[in-house]
């Protein structure tokens, strides 16, 4: 479904470097790292909007520009503005979604609209941040697309909506035949829904993994200094708090303890990019 090698891209001081992965068809992969971690351009990368400087990317093995047509007409997109089409309603968008896409089903997007609670006279510009995800994703789904890109498509939702829309995402890798990348800052999303993750910081891969993969790999470790020190565990890092701290360490099978817990996501990035050494 994807492929990724070896692609950098400069972006005037900033630098997207050596980024590899595959996806296949039928799982959701997260794509996490802070503000200027990159994130952004790797999505424009994937969508033909920019060049890499080197590497090679393959979307259903072809190569993205050179079959830009075929390819962009199976990839459904979600950003987190949708500032751009709010002078239309409904139906002039479902009008635009007619001519951009060869499969693109009328009946098919009325009836998420439908399912939605929205109304196809209603104007983009005066829906609400949930509403215009919810309009953006039907489209994303109403053309057949093999793949699914979003852009912090639940920031700033309230969590019934977030997890309306999770909820549809998972519906939609079902069959097996359609891949998803979700770039968020709410790890949390993930955790229930992903099968990789893809994390990235300053530019620089931190691992691309499946989450029983992570999950089996990470452990926190929280106590007392001394506790944390007589553990003899070599920690990635060490976040201090004012009556414990917190040492994230690579899971070792012969080493056990009631101080020993699952990290989140939230917690492996948090110690990958603020945590002390």
């Amino acid at each position: 479904m994807i492929r990724l090698e070896n692609i950098s891209k400069s972006r005037g001081n900033f630098k997207l470097e050596n980024i590899s992965f595959e996806l296949k068809e039928g799982y959701i992969m997260g794509l996490i790292g802070p503000n200027g971690s990159g994130k952004t351009t790797l999505i424009k990368l994937l969508l033909g909007l920019i060049k890499s400087d080197e590497g090679e990317i393959k979307i259903f093995n072809k190569d993205i520009f050179k079959e830009e047509v075929y390819v962009k007409d199976n990839i459904g997109f979600v950003f987190d503005n949708f500032n751009f089409y709010e002078h239309l309603n409904i139906k002039d968008y479902k009008r635009i979604l007619k001519n951009s896409y060869s499969k693109f089903d009328e009946k098919l997007f009325d009836s998420y609209i439908e399912s939605f609670g929205i109304k196809n006279k209603s104007y983009i510009g005066n829906l609400s941040k949930g509403e215009a995800i919810k309009v953006m994703l039907a489209g994303a789904l109403s053309h057949d697309a093999k793949l699914i890109i979003l852009d912090e498509p639940t920031a700033g939702l309230d969590p019934i909506v977030r997890k309306e829309i999770l909820k549809l995402l998972q519906e939609v890798i079902e069959d097996g035949s359609k891949s998803i990348i979700i770039s968020t800052h709410i790890t949390s999303d993930l955790d229930g829904i992903a099968d990789y993750i893809t994390f990235i910081n300053k530019g620089k891969l931190v691992f691309t993994e499946d989450m029983e993969w992570i999950r089996e790999r990470f452990r926190l470790f929280r106590g007392s200094k001394e506790e944390l020190e007589n553990s003899n565990l070599n920690f990635i890092s060490i976040k201090k708090n004012k009556y414990y701290e917190e040492g994230l360490f690579i899971n070792r099978k012969d080493f056990a303890s009631e101080n020993i817990s699952t990290p989140t996501l939230e917690d492996i990035m948090y110690h990958y990019i603020k945590g002390e050494k």
